[in-house]
């Protein structure tokens, strides 16, 4: 059966600062409210759409840095529905042996810590309350607490340049995370971030540039054995209507993903897949069929394995392939970004 998660968003909650890119009622659409209520009106609505949901989440805000009377409270209303299996997202800064008890106690497994960065420049800089040391400590205990565990990563955000974002995916890296989002920094408003942009201070990622960056990260984090589960922000009417400035596409991920595919296409000269994932193979739009109609054979019962992929570029490129992958990453983004009118 595939896992259906039912999403409860904890808007804001927990949050022991407020990082300068940050309005997550913005981003999500749900406003800050009583957390207790808030959740358990969500929870009503989708159950009232569809009962067969395998896993409930708690996203949004830093479940594990709520007063210990709302995370109870909240593992109640969970356990009321008969999910049994939880998961939440939080700040490295709220991760302790005691909450990581209480969650395995509970129900969770798993934990999706928001990293962001692991350059402590652009850590301080975007007000994020940890060093890089203490988020890989964080993220070590979770891993040996639960099932799974997952990191988000942004690029894109203040002070940060490609070397930082790399430096980033070289230590994300080794953490061995199970899964990895990542997301290009899009300038909200009624932010910091919004408020630097406007003065000049703070100068978005282009689309290509984003683009770039998330299929480097992409390619290194899944060769790794990484799975990246998402790129870019949901499409969404809440976002689209508060978004300024910065990366923000509906189909990041499909543009991220094409150009990962014209890279193992230059890197090994062909592809093969069944007729059924001939889309993949293709890209976003169609992008590659015209450039590698003679380089895709179908063969039956072969679907595109990104993991697989990427180990495959990874040892071709063989030495500074870091250096290569850079070049290559830009390079196809810049046409992809051109050739399907995104400017």
């Amino acid at each position: 059966m595939k896992n259906r998660i039912l999403p409860v968003f904890i808007t804001f909650a927990g949050c022991t600062s407020r990082c300068v890119y940050c309005n997550q009622h913005r981003i999500t659409g749900v406003r800050p409210s009583n957390v207790i209520s808030s959740a358990r009106q969500q929870i009503s609505e989708c159950l009232s759409m569809d009962a067969k949901w395998t896993e409930l989440a708690f996203y949004g805000g830093s479940f594990s840095c709520l007063p210990d009377g709302i995370r109870s409270e909240l593992y109640k209303l969970a356990k009321e529905t008969g999910i049994n299996t939880l998961r939440f997202s939080t700040s490295p800064d709220c991760i302790n042996q005691k909450i990581l008890d209480e969650s395995v106690r509970n129900g969770v497994k798993t934990i999706e810590l928001g990293v962001q960065s692991l350059d402590d420049t652009v850590l301080k800089a975007n007000k994020r309350p940890y060093l890089a040391s203490e988020c890989e400590a964080a993220f070590a205990h979770v891993k040996t607490a639960v099932e799974h565990a997952g990191i988000q990563l942004m690029t894109g955000l203040y002070k940060e340049d490609f070397n930082s974002f790399a430096k980033t995916v070289d230590r994300a890296v080794m953490m061995r995370a199970d899964y990895a989002r990542i997301y290009p920094t899009v300038v909200i408003e009624e932010t910091e971030l919004a408020d630097l942009w406007r003065t000049g201070e703070y100068v978005p990622l282009t689309l290509a540039d984003a683009v770039a960056r998330c299929a480097y990260g992409f390619i290194l984090l899944s060769a790794s054995g990484c799975d990246v589960i998402r790129v870019g922000l949901h499409d969404s009417l809440s976002v689209r209507e508060s978004a300024l400035a910065g990366a923000y596409h509906p189909a990041m991920g499909d543009m991220v993903k094409t150009v990962v595919v014209q890279t193992f296409i230059n890197t090994m000269g062909e592809i093969c897949v069944d007729q059924r994932y001939l889309n993949v193979a293709y890209g976003y739009g169609g992008y590659l069929k015209k450039l590698y109609r003679e380089n895709v054979f179908i063969k039956e019962g072969v679907k595109p394995d990104f993991k697989d992929m990427s180990k495959e570029i990874v040892r071709v490129l063989s030495e500074d392939y870091k250096r290569k992958l850079q070049e290559q990453t830009a390079c196809y983004a810049e046409r992809l970004v051109d050739s399907t009118n995104n400017r």
